[in-house]
């Protein structure tokens, strides 16, 4: 079977074509059903969050948008960030609030946006193995992309490496779409997308590139209709900018020039070697990464714009010093479906043990992975501690613990100053390593919590949180803001006023 070839689509009487639609339905539902399975338990029960970033860019700034308390990080001080996510994360904040429901109900409400938003690529895994494949092609690579650990495990999470990712994917279907025929919708709507990709991420321009070349081709017009459409995200988000920092695309240029030129991720946040993403990702998927990289490759003839593309996002970010496995997750959503595809051309010539066999292999490595339980329990400890403390209502908490490993989760108080140790007296609560020296007199030690470091870290410290007697929320005068890390090379940027 050829699979660069997608299944001929032939003329048929109105009724005929309904009843086909339906048809074609309900494998899709059940895909998609089999996705919100998998991502909502971890949307509604396990409190954790994979990054600090989460927490204090995104999360945190929808919940100080509602709310008006909370951290003010460095990138927002000097308008490094655009404010189009934290804008849209705080829709379900407030609704939670005007429902009166607390914090934590506005976080549950994102996280399950969040997961809705993720059902795009499994839409699209199934799109595409149909497309080449019939239906029994879109039940394996709609199910694949629903069960694949990777892509549920980010779903509830409020991060700009999964908000673009749930967009490029889209664009890329729909590049397919419109190079089998030449639909002008079609091209609109990768062209937007591509975009909207473009405004999410930047350092996804060379994947954006290579899918909107395959997109337009040789076609005058499908190049000046998909810049075209394309400019408004990028527009809208530079208005926005506009707005809100007094400067338009001051989130684009400030982030290139910051990180790329003056190298404050680097520099502050620490480099990692080449083999970092290939070795990464070998602890992701174990066994199953040989099966992946075959299947991957079979699926990369129907597709090799979007092989293409996944490749060039792992080769950027491997030149990028500062490294973190989720900046690659684009390229883990783009590999996912041609896997999908590359199952499905595989699946008539194997017997029925084969199938299984080759199932279980493929997905086992992934599920097995140490990176599983890692993600499920990241900041789960802090969630719990800052929840406790957080339903005493403080107006003042000092932290002295504050890293990848221990978060503050700001945005479940209500309303509250942070501030960094030394422990000033004026504050009501401390937030602080155990055994650590220097807590004032009058505080009494409450709850202590082990940090999150993941399976197999050996012995972990414990975070506690000390409280007040008595005399709360006495001093008029708030202490000073929460700082965490504020390169210097930053300051010469900082808004006026914020």
């Amino acid at each position: 079977m050829n699979i660069q070839q997608p299944r001929a689509c032939l003329a048929e009487p109105q009724a005929a074509g309904h009843s086909r639609r339906l048809i074609e339905a309900y494998p899709l539902a059940l895909c998609l059903a089999l996705a919100l399975l998998m991502r909502l338990p971890v949307a509604l029960f396990d409190n954790n969050f994979v990054a600090p970033d989460e927490i204090m860019q995104y999360i945190g700034q929808a919940h100080r948008l509602v709310y008006g308390s909370g951290p003010v990080p460095w990138e927002f001080q000097v308008g490094l960030r655009s404010w189009l996510i934290p804008g849209v994360l705080a829709g379900p904040v407030w609704l939670a609030k005007a429902l009166g429901g607390s914090p934590h109900a506005g976080i549950v409400l994102v996280k399950v946006l969040l997961c809705c938003l993720s059902l795009t690529i499994v839409w699209c895994s199934f799109q595409w193995g149909r497309m080449y494949h019939g239906i029994r092609g879109g039940l394996i690579a709609g199910g694949l992309a629903a069960l694949w650990p990777d892509l549920w495990l980010m779903a509830p999470h409020a991060l700009e490496e999964a908000l673009s990712a749930y967009a490029l994917v889209p664009a890329a279907y729909f590049a397919s779409r419109a190079r089998q025929g030449g639909a002008t919708h079609h091209v609109l709507t990768a062209g937007f997308l591509l975009g909207l990709s473009f405004v999410l991420r930047e350092q996804l321009a060379p994947a954006i590139a290579i899918i909107g070349i395959y997109l337009c081709g040789r076609n005058i017009r499908f190049w000046l209709v998909g810049i075209g459409i394309a400019c408004v995200p990028l527009l809208l988000a530079g208005g926005l900018d506009w707005l809100t920092w007094g400067q338009p695309f001051r989130s684009f240029w400030l982030n290139i020039y910051l990180n790329a030129v003056v190298g404050i991720s680097s520099t502050s946040f620490g480099g990692s070697p080449l083999d970092f993403y290939p070795l990464m990702m070998l602890a992701d998927w174990l066994w199953g990464s040989f099966v992946v990289l075959l299947f991957a490759s079979r699926g990369a003839r129907a597709l090799p714009f979007v092989a293409l593309a996944a490749l060039s996002i792992l080769a950027e970010h491997s030149l990028i010093p500062h490294k973190e496995f989720r900046f690659i997750f684009p390229a883990i959503a783009l590999t996912v479906p041609m896997v999908g595809l590359g199952l499905a051309a595989s699946w008539p010539r194997l017997a029925k043990l084969e199938r299984i066999l080759i199932g279980l292999f493929l997905l086992s490595g992934p599920f097995l992975s140490p990176l599983v339980p890692i993600n499920l329990l990241m900041q789960t400890t802090s969630y719990q501690l800052s929840r406790e403390l957080a339903q005493r209502h403080p107006c003042a908490v000092s932290i002295g613990i504050a890293n990848g490993h221990f978060m503050p989760v700001t945005p479940i108080f209500s309303s509250a100053n942070f501030t960094n140790g030394p422990y000033a007296p004026q504050t009501d609560a401390i937030i602080a390593p155990k055994n650590i020296g220097g807590i004032p007199p009058g505080f009494v030690r409450q709850s202590c919590v082990a940090r999150n470091r993941g399976p197999f870290s050996g012995s972990v410290p414990q975070i506690c949180y000390w409280i007040k007697r008595a005399g709360w929320c006495q001093e008029p005068k708030p202490p000073p803001p929460l700082e965490l890390i504020f390169p210097h090379a930053a300051r010469r940027f900082v808004i006026a006023g914020d």
